[in-house]
């Protein structure tokens, strides 16, 4: 492919990114532009967050329908009926036939209290766990928005510098395509120097295209937090304080994690709740007793028989229900419930050692991008070195194009990697500190201390 063909496609490519940005930026509705401003705006916007908060306020109605059942349950009856009466035969001298049609009205009240079922007490039981499993789970997605947004949010930043880091190597190498082209066109030059700058070109529009894909989807990613998309993220600072979490040993991360996670920490209530359901079902087998009172009246205008009536009755009494055989479905839910129990235990303890890797990892994560910070800014400025050296040394023809080309790439690569680490620094003590159970706002105010107040990261 010549070159002015390649200029003409990447125009065409930019006019396309331009025109995709004006529409990005012409659809924004927020002023948002740093992690602090985002969260005021993702709390009230992102729709897992507040599918939790509805759920919870529906699951703190669990208690109340619970204790129900443990209250009085007080109902009136109101009954209309006609009669047509007709007398075939009667053993009554007096009235040995006759008939009538005659109205009768009955109302009453009853009043039903249990005194004894201890499946209904489990079940209460059972409620305030469950009311406390659901709290904990709206904590849970509260931390779970407080990290996805960081994540968003950096992996937009992060994305954006490695496309500035790809573009910049990109027209490095175009320049140096076109000095290869010239020196080749005046016999200075090898074919074998064209086609090698040539294909890095070709290499770094490639990545170019790709990590401006990459970050297309985390600028989505990061509006399905909030609804729409921002205009501007600032960018984290080129120096920050590089420093291990405290308490500075990962084993009591681990160990705190293990006891704060609140994933976990849902799992051990449900499987809490699960014991109060096996308690509950085996109170099928066990009798059950209803103190029980009505009152009522009953009203007859008539009857074959003489007069109407009028007559009130009142009843107290104990109802004691004793099972004897239900076909076996008590048994068979009480096998099933200790079956779901066993498998909640498991996955308790499953989960237990996922949260204690997750730990020892993210703190290890920052340990290591401490050391990768260090180490690849120092590489980056001998990278730089590197370059001009080779730079010079071509100009001279001590050094190939080759040898210029693979400096600049090296270069690149480099900052990319320093990028990364950096990124990976700050996420991985979020992740920490929601591994542990303890990712607040007040650790995203210090993260935001992190960035920068002029210059700015474009969506």
């Amino acid at each position: 492919m010549h070159l002015d063909s390649l200029k003409r496609k990447v125009s065409r490519q930019g006019s396309l990114l331009i025109f995709t940005g004006f529409i990005a930026t012409w659809s924004q509705v927020s002023l948002a532009d740093n992690l602090l401003d985002l969260w005021k705006i993702a709390k009230f916007k992102d729709t897992k967050y507040l599918s939790a908060s509805y759920k919870f306020q529906s699951d703190k109605e669990i208690i109340k329908l619970s204790r129900g059942d443990l209250l009085p349950d007080l109902s009136f009856q109101y009954e209309y009926k006609v009669t047509d009466q007709n007398i075939k035969r009667s053993d009554n001298a007096v009235f040995t036939s006759g008939e009538d049609r005659y109205p009768t009205k009955r109302y009453g009240l009853t009043l039903t209290q249990s005194v004894f079922d201890y499946s209904r007490w489990q079940r209460y039981s059972q409620s305030k766990i469950s009311v406390d499993r659901a709290e904990v789970e709206y904590n849970l997605a509260r931390q779970e928005l407080l990290m996805r947004l960081s994540e968003n949010y950096f992996l937009v930043l992060e994305r954006s510098d490695q496309l500035e880091t790809v573009q910049a190597e990109k027209a490095a190498m175009l320049k140096h395509l076109e000095t290869a082209e010239k020196k080749h066109k005046s016999g200075l030059g090898s074919k074998v120097d064209v086609e090698d700058a040539r294909a890095r070109y070709l290499n770094a529009l490639s990545k170019e295209v790709e990590v401006q894909s990459r970050l297309s989807d985390s600028r989505w990613a990061l509006r399905e937090s909030l609804g729409s998309m921002p205009g501007e993220l600032s960018k984290l600072r080129p120096n920050i304080d590089l420093e291990l979490p405290v308490p500075e040993d990962p084993e009591e991360w681990v160990s705190m994690s293990a006891k704060n996670n609140l994933e976990l920490h849902t799992i051990k209530l449900a499987l809490d709740e699960a014991e109060r359901e096996i308690n509950a079902i085996r109170g099928g087998h066990y009798p059950t007793l209803d103190l029980v009172a009505n009152t009522d009246n009953t009203r007859t205008d008539g009857s074959v028989f003489g007069g109407g009536s009028d007559i009130d009755n009142t009843n107290v009494m104990l109802q004691l229900n004793v099972p004897l055989y239900t076909g076996g479905k008590t048994s068979s839910k009480l096998r099933a419930a200790i079956e779901e129990r066993n498998s909640i235990f498991e996955d308790r303890n499953d989960k237990q050692r996922i949260v204690e890797r997750e730990a020892h990892d993210a703190y290890r994560r920052i340990s290591a991008a401490i050391v990768q910070i260090e180490a690849l800014e120092q590489s980056v400025k001998a990278r730089e070195a590197r370059l001009r050296t080779k730079t010079s040394g071509y100009r001279v023809g001590k050094d190939s194009m080759l040898h210029v080309l693979d400096a600049e790439q090296d270069l690149s690569e480099a900052r990319q990697g320093l990028t990364k680490a950096r990124y990976n620094y700050v996420l991985n003590i979020l992740k920490l500190k929601f591994t542990a159970g303890d990712l607040q706002e007040a650790d995203l105010a210090t993260i935001n201390g992190w960035l920068m107040d002029g210059p700015r990261a474009s969506l």
